[in-house]
């Protein structure tokens, strides 16, 4: 393995985490359905033994008391969908195909502004690895194209 593929593999890697990941969490979030949401929060607030009289407790239980089966659906079909772009650049960057390469370009790209708002709203070390994560991601793909040359398409 030459040493510009190095991070390569740890975006590969990445990319896979993330679709796993999201995946797990669209079926966790899609066995939601059809139950009692309330019931499901009182039960998440006993479990972590927060207190239950709190009123912003109490208020973010009457809010999640409030989502509906087509609120779960959608954030399921959301999560699955963020986690078959995941994957498919994962696969892709693996295979070394060109449309991965660009495709995790443009879809890394697009997350840059949304990344540097949340940290002008609040600096955290999290968010502000990611932004640099990202950055790295973006420069990297760009500047070591020859990674991907003269690979067949298909």
């Amino acid at each position: 393995m030459k040493k510009s593929e190095t991070f390569l593999k740890v975006i590969i890697m990445e990319k896979f985490t993330l679709g796993v990941i999201a995946a797990l969490l669209s079926f966790g979030i899609i066995s939601l359905i059809n139950k009692d949401m309330e019931e499901f929060a009182n039960n998440l607030v006993v479990f972590f033994n927060l207190d239950t009289d709190n009123y912003y407790i109490e208020a973010l239980i009457d809010r999640i008391g409030m989502i509906e089966n087509g609120t779960i659906i959608g954030v399921s079909i959301g999560m699955v969908s963020y986690a078959s772009l995941n994957l498919a650049m994962a696969y892709g960057l693996h295979k070394r195909r060109r449309w991965a390469e660009w495709l995790t370009v443009i879809a890394t790209s697009l997350l840059i502004p949304f990344e540097i708002y949340e940290i002008i709203q609040a600096q955290t070390i999290v968010r502000i690895g990611i932004l640099i994560l990202n950055i790295a991601i973006v420069y990297y793909l760009a500047k070591h194209k020859e990674l991907f040359k003269g690979r067949k398409n298909g």
